[in-house]
């Protein structure tokens, strides 16, 4: 019996610190610090090739092909996702005030779940609907993680030695990790980015596609 309460107090305390929010040992900047707003991306036309694998119960789902940013002469922002004979997975559409719609989507991805998920992706890497007024800088170590108020959690924009890192979406506990690749300037978009959903179980993989590549 003494054998068994031991084991249970182990596994408790596992379970604990399992559990535990991975920004509990922040700790919040004393100093004026610039924001996170300075790497919004700005940018006329972005090309990547993308891959989406992912897992509902036990059923993969793969998916690859061209995603498309482009800014358009009125200020909005559409992201396209086509295969590689032109078929669109999805079409959204961002107006200059950061309002969302869907212009085209497949019914296999037209559920308000998967839209909301995939809106929140890309508001996180375009740093849309982001509210200065919220933002509270933290650091851990030589990191600082700027932190903004979402509709539903918050997002951490994660800056090492100047260069935005990663980006990280978090209720609870760590909802999306993006990791992004190099940036050839503080507002360019990144050379690769790499989205993981901890909990929906699925990642999208983007390779930056240069406008001279050969294709």
């Amino acid at each position: 019996m003494t054998h068994y309460l031991r084991l249970s107090s182990v596994f408790l305390l596992l379970f604990f610190f399992a559990c535990a929010s991975p920004y509990k040992g922040l700790q919040q900047q004393s100093v004026s610090t610039p924001s996170a707003l300075r790497f919004k991306p700005v940018f006329d036309k972005v090309l990547y090739r993308c891959v989406v694998d992912g897992r509902v119960v036990f059923k993969r789902f793969h998916l690859s092909g061209l995603l498309f940013f482009k800014t358009m002469d009125d200020g909005s922002t559409r992201a396209v996702f086509q295969n590689e004979m032109g078929f669109t997975f999805f079409d959204f559409e961002w107006s200059p005030t950061d309002s969302f719609q869907v212009n085209k989507i497949i019914p296999q991805l037209d559920k308000a779940a998967v839209i909301k998920i995939l809106e929140k992706d890309m508001d996180l890497l375009l740093m849309k609907n982001l509210n200065r007024q919220t933002e509270t800088v933290f650091t851990s170590g030589s990191r600082l993680y700027h932190r903004f108020d979402l509709e539903k959690g918050v997002a951490y924009y994660i800056v090492n030695n100047g260069k935005l890192e990663r980006i990280e979406n978090a209720g609870k506990s760590k909802v999306i990790t993006i990791t992004l690749g190099e940036k050839e300037t503080d507002t360019s978009m990144p050379g690769t980015v790499f989205f993981n959903h901890h909990k929906a179980n699925f990642t999208i993989d983007l390779k930056k596609i240069e406008a001279h590549a050969d294709e």
